[in-house]
């Protein structure tokens, strides 16, 4: 990828997490990337296609590596579910990655800022969402057929209730400022999946 469509991209993904949609201008963007409107504008058409790139380039990334991915080989699906909530903590809790809990989870602050905006992102955004239900509730599906699981239930629907409790439980710890929050509702979640 060319130098400057990465620092672009790179840029738009940081100010949209930290500031939200609106609150970022292009003229932010180029400001801070030092890159002329012509410039940008030869990688991208206007500051949406800008978004929408930046939102897959990282957000499909972080989809693949931390929710695809480990359940491809896995032989114990609900213990993988646990160590990738876990990993989700760990992200937050080390100073070397951009996360901070103060600013929540990209994903869900885009949903709440983006959606509305354009249909482009509400499809790409629902298409997350509906990607990493898949990958859950093949990953409970595998627990049942195995026979790891302790109780009768339907993946489908507990994929989409615990995804909602991740989203969940880093809105909550937002909301608190307070990484401590995060761990005891994530250390709760854990439970219940290891029940199911």
């Amino acid at each position: 990828m060319n130098k400057n469509k990465k620092l672009l991209i790179d840029i738009t993904y940081d100010l949209l997490y930290r500031k939200g949609y609106c609150a970022t201008s292009l003229m932010d963007i180029l400001k801070i990337a030092n890159i002329t409107k012509g410039a940008m504008y030869y990688h991208f058409t206007n500051k949406n296609e800008l978004v929408l790139e930046s939102m897959r380039y990282y957000i499909d990334f972080i989809l693949q590596s931390h929710w695809i991915d480990p359940f491809e080989e896995s032989s114990e699906p609900l213990q993988t579910i646990i160590a990738q909530i876990n990993a989700n903590y760990d992200v937050y809790a080390d100073p070397q990655i951009p996360l901070d809990i103060k600013h929540g989870c990209p994903l869900m602050n885009f949903v709440l800022d983006m959606s509305d905006k354009d249909d482009s992102f509400f499809e790409y955004l629902q298409s997350v969402y509906n990607r990493w239900q898949e990958s859950i509730t093949k990953a409970l599906q595998s627990a049942q057929e195995l026979g790891q699981t302790k109780t009768n239930f339907d993946a489908q629907e507990q994929a989409l209730f615990i995804i909602s409790s991740i989203e969940g439980c880093i809105s909550v710890a937002k909301a608190y400022n307070d990484l401590s929050v995060l761990r005891r509702n994530f250390d709760a979640l854990n439970i219940y999946i290891a029940g199911l």
